[in-house]
């Protein structure tokens, strides 16, 4: 069991140093954007109009799928991996607020109850992510080992 974990998370194989990275990403920038958030609490405003860092994680997010889809470049395709995590753990902080400013006032909080249930979804997916990169991985070189014979 322990191999197995282990070798789900090895930083050998590229596909998998890019997971790590998004992963790890994703963390950070969501936790630095709700410690942001709720200790220092300024926000940005460009000629009035307050801007959410749900847009830079929009941005990000596109910058980063672009990147990924255009480059074949292990450094760019490195460089995307990072901005989709930093783009998914910004976009991930304001759904709380996102989700719960409809209410008939239009009175918004960013304590919304199901966010954790939200990054806890990601955070799983990204790891199936791994588990599927792996079982793959495990196909092909199967594969591999047969035509050789």
């Amino acid at each position: 069991m322990l191999s197995r974990v282990k070798s789900i998370f090895s930083f050998r194989e590229h596909k998998r140093q890019l997971l790590h990275i998004v992963l790890v990403s994703f963390l950070i920038s969501f936790a630095s954007a709700r410690a942001w958030a709720l200790v220092i609490g300024n926000a940005i405003y460009f000629k009035g109009y307050h801007i959410h860092h749900f847009f830079f994680g929009t941005m990000a997010l596109a910058i980063g799928g672009l990147m990924g889809t255009l480059s074949e470049d292990k450094k760019a395709l490195r460089a995307a991996s990072l901005l989709m995590g930093v783009g998914m753990g910004l976009f991930a902080d304001e759904i709380g607020l996102l989700l719960n400013c409809t209410t008939t006032n239009k009175i918004c909080a960013y304590a919304f109850p199901d966010t954790t249930d939200i990054i806890g979804a990601i955070v799983i997916f990204i790891f199936l992510l791994f588990v599927t990169v792996d079982i793959l991985e495990k196909r092909a070189e199967k594969k591999r080992v047969q035509n050789a014979n």
